[in-house]
């Protein structure tokens, strides 16, 4: 059961999540909580890739994650506001920060389908 489409939108989300801690999100070094929340969620989607017998557990730790990656959003525009005075230097967010925005919508259609895979196996317990 691991070929499943969803498993997909994991491998993908892990694979862009590690990617993105190494690229320059912005004009001036990022804050550490901004690598370090990519870690986590590219950690949890590794995992859950492997949690295909639990789905629950599966879609609890996509929606984890969507919520660590809008919270990387949050840290950024907090970033870019405390820059944004000139003082210390400027930010300029550059196109590899809508990476966890693709991530967060590609955990959206893994939980999706994890759902989808859950309300089939609850219509097939229903039919024994």
């Amino acid at each position: 059961m691991i070929q499943r489409i969803q498993s997909i939108y994991l491998l993908v989300c892990f694979i862009a999540s590690v990617v993105c801690i190494y690229l320059e999100i912005g004009t001036e070094n990022h804050p550490w909580a901004m690598p370090a929340l990519l870690g986590i969620t590219g950690v949890l989607e590794f995992l859950a890739i492997f949690l295909y017998r639990r789905r629950a557990l599966q879609m609890r730790v996509c929606t984890l994650c969507i919520i660590l990656l809008l919270g990387w959003y949050a840290v950024m525009v907090a970033f870019a506001f405390i820059l944004g005075d000139g003082l210390v230097g400027e930010f300029r967010p550059q196109i590899w920060a809508a990476i966890p925005a693709a991530n967060a919508i590609l955990l959206y259609l893994a939980f999706r389908a994890i759902l989808r895979d859950e309300m089939l196996v609850r219509s097939l317990d229903r039919l024994r």
